[in-house]
């Protein structure tokens, strides 16, 4: 039998593999049952849920910051040694070349076929493991000559010196990606509470205004929990103008398209009120497309900076085309 609908926790379902969507839902509920508290003094029941929330809100920011950060030094480490090995088949050219300069080692000899037995493919192609092996591999060869032959120890030596570059570079990777699925197991964990909190106070709400179920609604930011939630705004701005284009909850990292058409400039703040201007501004020259990131409005308190503000700072009128990425 098909679950009914009402038993079905949206806001767990909606954010399914997709952390940063919960923390936007997170961000907005919390600010607006603060918002609540603070100018409803007289009425308790906006301090309990509030008191209730916000600890659940506080552990899931503090879980998707700690894992964001922790994703992002994975890909650094992973693309250290994707660098290095970018660099080895020069290397081995180079390794190859000192070799064959030494007397018994010419290309063809038996001793040279025994160090590149596999040719020099394994080397540049195939798993990355299965490439650092292979260095390896090529270090053990040289070492019975390295104990009688000085020219080829000197090669062994700098065989050594990289491969102990691709072995840290492949230890510092695996052990980000175990931190990472360790703060993905918490950060999962964390999403999971404060999706079914956020259902919890959906409960309480409709046990508190079923009269007035319009009055629910924004408590949760529905913008972002729909699944199929508009992404691209066209409109004008007089000379002069200043106009509220869009409402939204965002986050730092998310991206914005601006496009400007027209021979003028126009600028564009993230507020805290429908046609705010209190944040910092990004300005876009007409017949320019720029993709900024959200940061750059300079702001902290996302749950309340919802509200996307044009100002058109010429003379002339100018279109716009905004697309959140």
């Amino acid at each position: 039998m098909k679950t009914w609908q009402y038993l079905n926790n949206q806001f767990l379902s909606i954010t399914y593999r997709n952390y940063k969507k919960m923390l936007k839902l997170s961000n907005y509920h919390d600010a607006y049952l603060y918002s609540m508290m603070t100018q409803n003094p007289g009425d308790p029941d906006w301090a309990m849920l509030y008191n209730r929330y916000h600890p659940f809100h506080q552990e899931y920011v503090t879980a998707y910051n700690i894992w964001k950060a922790r994703t992002g030094s994975r890909q650094g480490e992973t693309l250290n040694l994707v660098q290095l090995l970018q660099l080895l088949i020069a290397k081995v050219n180079k390794w190859e070349a000192l070799i064959q300069a030494v007397d018994g080692f010419e290309k063809g000899t038996p001793n040279y076929r025994s160090l590149f037995s596999k040719g020099f493919k394994i080397f540049n192609s195939g798993a990355k493991a299965t490439r650092v092996a292979a260095v390896n591999t090529l270090s053990e060869g040289l070492t019975p000559f390295a104990l009688t032959t000085p020219a080829i120890a000197a090669v062994k030596v700098l065989v050594d010196d990289f491969y102990t570059l691709l072995e840290e570079a492949r230890d510092t990777q695996e052990g980000a990606k175990g931190g990472t699925k360790l703060d993905s197991a918490e950060v999962e964990a964390k999403r999971k509470a404060v999706a079914v909190e956020q259902y919890r106070d959906l409960g309480f709400l409709i046990n508190k205004g079923a009269e007035m179920p319009a009055h629910i609604a924004p408590f949760f930011e529905l913008n972002v929990l729909r699944k199929h939630n508009q992404v691209l705004f066209t409109g004008s701005l007089d000379a002069n103008e200043t106009e509220a284009i869009l409402i939204h909850t965002f986050v730092a990292d998310d991206e914005i398209n601006l496009k400007l058409n027209g021979s003028g400039q126009a600028a564009f703040y993230l507020a805290d009120t429908p046609g705010g201007t209190n944040s910092t501004a990004i300005t876009v020259a007409g017949g320019a497309k720029q993709k900024h990131s959200l940061s750059e409005f300079g702001i902290t308190e996302w749950g309340t900076h919802r509200y996307l503000t044009g100002v058109n700072t010429g003379g002339t009128a100018v279109h716009f085309e905004i697309e959140l990425l």
